[in-house]
C-alpha cells in the first residue's frame, strides 16, 4: 500500500543527512499514488524534529519514528519526545515501538498517551513481550491503525490493520495476504521464508540486500558502516 524509506531495514539509523534525504526524494519520485511515510531513526528529539521538517518540505505524507536512543529514558520523557515532534510539524505521525535500536521500550500506558495526540494515526509494534488482541483493540479505539512489526506473528492469532516487516521488501504479496489472521498455511510459509532469508539474524538488513541483489532489483548489497568505522 505504500513505502517507508529510511526505516530499520534501510539502515536508516546509519544514513547521513544527505543520503537520508536523497533516499526519501527518490522514493517520492517513484511512488506514484502510493503513501510515503518517512522513517526517522535519530538519537535525539532535536534531530527527529530536524528530519521531520525535512520530510515535510520534501512532500512525505507522514513520519514514523522511535523514542530517543538512550537506555533509561523515562516514559514521561518518551511521551514528551512524541509531543514535541508532533507540535513541530503538520505531518501525521506513526509510532515505532521497539527496544533494539533505542534501548528503551514504551509501556502500553505510554502508547495510549502518545495515541491521544491528534495526528498520531498508527503504530508499528515490535514489542519484546507478546501483545494481546485486547490491547490492540484499545489502541485502535484511540484511532491508531495497528501494524504488526514481527514476521513470526503474521497470519497467526492477532487481528491487525496490516504489517510493516522486513519480509515485505522481498515478498510484498505474501505479506499483504498475511494481514488476515488464522491462516496456518500462510503462517508456515512465512516462517519458512523467514529462516531461508535469515531475517532473524542481527544483520537482517544485509540479508534483505543480498537477496534483492541476487534478483537484480538493486546493483549492490553493500552495507552502510557504523559511523567512525572503516
Amino acid at each position: 500500500d505504500g513505502y517507508i524509506p529510511c526505516l530499520t531495514s534501510g539502515e536508516g539509523w546509519r544514513l547521513e543527512r544527505r543520503d537520508w534525504l536523497r533516499m526519501l526524494e527518490l522514493t517520492l519520485a517513484h511512488a506514484q499514488d502510493k503513501t510515503v511515510i518517512a522513517g526517522i531513526e535519530r538519537a535525539t528529539t532535536a534531530e527527529v524534529v530536524e528530519y521531520a521538517l525535512l520530510a515535510q518540505e520534501a512532500g512525505a505524507h507522514a513520519i514514523m519514528f522511535t523514542s530517543p536512543f538512550a537506555p533509561g529514558t523515562t516514559q514521561e520523557q518518551i511521551i514528551e519526545h512524541y509531543r514535541e515532534v508532533h507540535d513541530s510539524t503538520s505531518l501525521d505521525l506513526y509510532i515505532y515501538n521497539e527496544s533494539a535500536l533505542s534501548g528503551n521500550e514504551k509501556t502500553f500506558e505510554t502508547l495510549l498517551a502518545i495515541g491521544e495526540l491528534p495526528r498520531v494515526i498508527g503504530i508499528k509494534d515490535s514489542p519484546s513481550e507478546p501483545r494481546t488482541q485486547r490491547e490492540i483493540e484499545r489502541l485502535r479505539a484511540e484511532g491508531l491503525d495497528y501494524f504488526i512489526g514481527w514476521e513470526m506473528l503474521l497470519a497467526r492469532d492477532l487481528e491487525s490493520d496490516g504489517n510493516v516487516v522486513s519480509l515485505a521488501n522481498l515478498e510484498p504479496a505474501l505479506c499483504r495476504l498475511a494481514i488476515s489472521a488464522r491462516q496456518q498455511p500462510v503462517g508456515e510459509m512465512i516462517e519458512t521464508l523467514n529462516g531461508y532469508f535469515d531475517l532473524g539474524a542481527d544483520d537482517w538488513y544485509a540479508q534483505v540486500k543480498k537477496e534483492l541483489k541476487a534478483r537484480g532489483v538493486i546493483s549492490t548489497d553493500k552495507v552502510f558502516a557504523e559511523k567512525g568505522s572503516a
